[in-house]
């Protein structure tokens, strides 16, 4: 019995902490991944040089827009950004004390099983 209950505490944590390390990896990758495409298009809009049609043909190469009104192409994915933005800033501490929290309890956890 007791080595199921170090199992289980173990495969507890190992699959808590995995699961808020899937999330906030997915979350970043995310962010990084459209601020990115977004500075990208940005560059482009902003060239001086490059014809409008040109432009236009690049930007939707970057990445297909969710409008279609000009800037407002890609308000979706600007809003999009800013929510990860405020996720990423508003989350990161409180996602690292889970963590701790989450190992802590496995420890007691274990810990009890031999008092």
């Amino acid at each position: 019995m007791l080595v199921i209950s170090v199992i289980l505490t173990i495969a507890g944590a190992i699959l808590s902490v995995s699961g808020i390390y899937w999330g906030a990896a997915g979350t970043v990758r995310r962010y990084a991944t459209l601020k990115e495409e977004l500075q990208q298009l940005d560059a482009i809009a902003r060239d001086p040089v490059m014809p409008e049609d040109e432009k236009n043909s690049r930007r939707h190469a970057v990445l297909a827009p969710s409008g279609d009104w000009g800037m407002v192409e890609y308000f979706n994915e600007h809003s999009q950004l800013n929510a990860l933005t405020l996720v990423i800033e508003g989350l990161k501490w409180p996602a690292v004390l889970t963590v701790l929290g989450v190992v802590a309890g496995a420890g007691g956890s274990l810990t009890s099983l031999w008092l």
